[in-house]
């Protein structure tokens, strides 16, 4: 019987979700030809969809264009911010897989929309030459960092989510908020929805201020755009459309996370309810419900720990809002990364619930190949193929080409 890991899957699969055949064909092109342009955008937009596990550069450009949609300076930074990751990823020696599919990238990527979008208010800084500046050194520090803190976790089978940019991006804040002689005190959305603001002071005022769930459920579209710092209705819908062209099973588990976080968000809060109606209770939730049905085969359990892994995430954002207010900086997606490491790393664990997929293509793949398997030790009586290697519930059977198997990382 042959090694079912490397069995490959009908040609067609390549078209769909993350679109293998790109990148399988772009790893046999040289970063010193014609074809370096072609990589270098493939790599960009990839990260663009990697930052929510959407890893498709059709997903990526419709990302992208939401950016520019919402916010002009946010998909300047996502491209220079590209452009500085492809080049100290290649400093570094990362994987060529792993550039390829943008995963060494969306960290930098991150840094640069989030800082780009929400710095300038808190920061003490103006989006000029200085701030550039700034945005570039935490970048690179950020592709260093990612390198460094996924070499520490490499034993453990867990990446590190987007730790580097939550370090990278904190890092930038507080020293540009020290140089300009800015001391720490409380912040709220109140700097980021200025008008917003003005209105639902005067409701509370009035005593009229009233939770609109109407609104509550638009904060649940928002959430997405709020992922890169582009919180407008139209960015908002252009980003569901890109997961939901990747895949529309991890569509559905971004929006039940979505959900979940914006709703804890609105009972935990008071009026005016502003961070609640931006959507940005509900994307980190959101984030959480993604990772789960990514990185664990989506079975019903897998379900169950999404919702959970989301109500987890919108406590500690609860719990831990004021800690980092009082730092002056934003709580970027800590929640996100702890709830995730945490749920992901049951599937470490021996006689897990959950099957932790190994090498990824896209949600729905993993699912049909998770049952597909299971048929087949079932006919096989659960014994050991006679030349291939033990059958082990930890890995999940995916198709990836062999120049990639030595570069797993996220």
């Amino acid at each position: 019987m042959s090694n079912r890991r490397f069995d490959r899957p009908p040609s067609w699969v390549g078209y769909v979700g993350d679109m293998r055949i790109v990148t399988e064909y772009l790893l046999t092109k040289p970063w010193q030809s014609s074809w370096g342009v072609a990589k270098t955008v493939n790599a960009i937009l990839r990260a663009n969809g990697t930052v929510a596990f959407a890893n498709n550069p059709l997903s990526g450009a419709l990302i992208l264009i939401a950016m520019f949609v919402g916010n002009p300076n946010v998909g300047f930074a996502c491209l220079v911010a590209g452009i500085i990751g492809i080049i100290f990823s290649k400093v570094l020696k990362q994987p060529e897989v792993l550039i390829s599919d943008g995963v060494t990238l969306f960290n930098g990527i991150l840094v640069g929309c989030i800082a780009v979008a929400a710095f300038p208010a808190i920061s003490g800084h103006v989006i000029d030459g200085v701030f550039w500046s700034y945005l570039c050194m935490a970048v690179i520090v950020s592709a260093y960092v990612d390198k460094g803190l996924n070499a520490l976790m490499a034993p453990s089978s867990l990446p590190a989510f987007s730790i580097p940019f939550n370090l990278s991006a904190a890092f930038m804040l507080l020293t540009m908020r020290s140089a300009a002689g800015l001391e720490g005190r409380m912040v709220s959305a109140d700097a980021f929805f200025p008008e917003e603001t003005i209105v639902n002071e005067t409701l509370v005022h009035n005593g009229t201020a009233r939770i609109s769930w109407p609104r509550v459920m638009e904060g649940t579209l928002l959430a997405a755009g709020q992922i890169y710092g582009v919180g407008t209705v139209d960015s908002s819908i252009l980003i569901y459309l890109a997961f939901l062209l990747y895949s529309p099973l991890l569509t559905i588990f971004l929006y039940i996370g979505s959900i979940i976080g914006t709703i804890i968000g609105a009972l935990v809060c008071t009026a005016p309810y502003t961070e609640v109606y931006a959507g940005l209770w509900g994307y980190n939730a959101m984030l959480t419900s993604g990772a789960i049905s990514y990185f664990l085969v989506p079975t019903p359990g897998v379900i169950v720990a999404a919702v959970v892994g989301s109500t987890i995430t919108a406590v500690i954002q609860a719990a831990t809002l004021h800690i980092f207010s009082a730092t002056t900086t934003p709580v970027l997606s800590y929640p996100f990364n702890v709830a995730t490491v945490l749920i992901c790393a049951i599937s470490t664990a021996q006689d897990s619930p959950f099957t932790w997929v190994k090498y990824r293509s896209f949600p729905e793949w993993h699912l049909y190949k998770h049952y597909k398997n299971r048929r087949e030790e079932m006919a096989l009586g659960d014994r050991h193929p006679e030349n291939g290697i033990p059958l082990n519930k930890k890995d999940s059977f995916v198709y990836v080409p062999e120049n990639a198997v030595n570069g797993d990382k996220s």
